[in-house]
């Protein structure tokens, strides 16, 4: 029972970690620029579809995004392919297999307001970075 319940908590780890790359990504990604760059309504949500295949060793294939704006399906390919690796599914046995995954990538376009305060934010910075 203990083994059961620790390769649960094993396995949620790993996916939750996994979670915390993809979501590092999307946040440094240019999808609020683009959007703004396109003058999406401000507080729309938008979507992109995406696919793609982990394989036994972790890295990213095939990758597909579905979006009606261009930009923004150029966008979540270049976040897919700043994913190095994520963690492949564990068959019986202990082996490793390839999955196919569809993600959608949903985020809500902001406002002006806060626009101009991740700008002054991101300026903060780059300039403590500098120095």
């Amino acid at each position: 029972m203990n083994n059961i319940i620790f390769f649960f908590a094993f396995f949620l780890s790993l996916s939750c970690y996994s979670q915390h790359i993809v979501k590092q990504v999307i946040k440094n990604s240019n999808l609020q620029e683009i959007a703004f760059q396109l003058g999406l309504e401000s507080g729309s949500e938008q979507r992109i579809e995406t696919s793609f295949t982990i394989e036994k060793d972790g890295m990213l294939t095939n990758l597909e995004a579905f979006s009606e704006y261009p930009e923004l399906k150029e966008e979540a390919l270049k976040i897919l392919k700043k994913i190095e690796k994520l963690q492949p599914q564990e068959h019986s046995g202990g082996k490793f297999i390839t999955q196919e995954i569809s993600l959608p990538i949903k985020f809500k376009v902001e406002t002006e307001e806060s626009r101009l305060y991740r700008l002054r934010k991101d300026a903060r910075k780059k300039e403590l970075q500098e120095n």
